[in-house]
Parts: structure tokens; C-alpha cells; sequence
């Protein structure tokens, strides 16, 4: 069947929720719960799902405004999560629909610098605690 990406839904959110963990953030759930409401019908958020048989495999979201420096509309990757046992198209597939979409919506720039320099809120009491959490996942270079 394939990697489909699509917009995200009400529904996906516990699977995003579970992606965005795998990478480092965790986000309080009912504040997590109440801010993927209000992004997910926010036009100016995309947040799009790689789906593989019925699954979330993947998640990417990008925040646009405009700047006046370039002149137009900026779009920036702010967060992006694929399960580690995704296909390998998975990763491609969902910034090139993500992207994709921002370009079509006009953005003249698009920064794709996903999870660096926005330490999670509660990653740094998990290290403390023993628990382990990694951030900082980038975008691979020339995607």
C-alpha cells in the first residue's frame, strides 16, 4: 500500500503525541491535547501524517507567517517525527507533501531546521530523573 501523507485529524492525536515523545518533547497531555486542537484548524500551521497501512508512521509541522524581510510568506518546519520502523520513504514522502503544500500556499522561503534550539519542557526533568530523552533531530541535509 505505501506511505500516504495526509493532514492530520482530531484523531491522530495519540499517535502524534507518542511520535513526539520518540523524539524528545513531552508535552503535557491536556495542554498537548488543547494545542493540537487549535493547530490542526489554525491556517497558518500545516501538520500532516505519513500514514502506512492505517498506522502513523510520521508527523511534521510548519508554522507560516510573513516576513518582510524576504518580502512574503515564511514557512518554517518546527517539528518533525518519524517512527523508526517506518519505510524509509516515509521521511522524504512527508517533507515533500509538507513542503510541497507550503510552497502552493505561497511561502517564498521555507526554513527546514526541524527540533533544534526548542529544548522540550519536560525532557530536562526526565534526564534528571533518570529517564533518557533525546532532541534535536534535524532534517537530513539536502531534504
Amino acid at each position: 500500500m505505501g506511505v500516504h501523507v495526509r493532514p492530520a485529524s482530531l484523531q491522530d492525536g495519540v499517535a502524534v503525541l507518542d511520535l513526539l515523545e520518540d523524539v524528545g518533547y513531552y508535552p503535557e497531555p491536556v495542554s498537548f491535547a488543547h494545542t493540537f486542537r487549535k493547530t490542526i484548524n489554525d491556517p497558518n500551521f500545516l501538520v500532516r501524517v505519513a500514514e502506512e497501512s492505517g498506522r502513523i508512521v510520521g508527523v511534521a509541522t510548519l508554522s507560516l507567517r510573513y516576513q518582510l524581510g524576504i518580502g512574503g510568506l515564511l514557512a518554517c518546519l518546527d517539528e518533525l517525527a518519524v517512527a523508526p520502523d517506518a519505510p524509509k520513504s516515509a521521511l522524504r514522502r512527508l517533507l515533500r507533501a509538507t513542503v510541497g503544500r507550503a510552497r502552493a500556499l505561497g511561502a517564498v522561503r521555507v526554513v527546514k531546521k526541524a527540533n533544534q534550539n526548542t529544548p522540550p519542557p519536560r525532557a530536562a526533568q526526565l534526564r534528571s530523573r533518570g529517564g533518557s530523552a533525546t532532541a534535536g533531530a534535524t532534517v537530513p541535509h539536502g531534504a
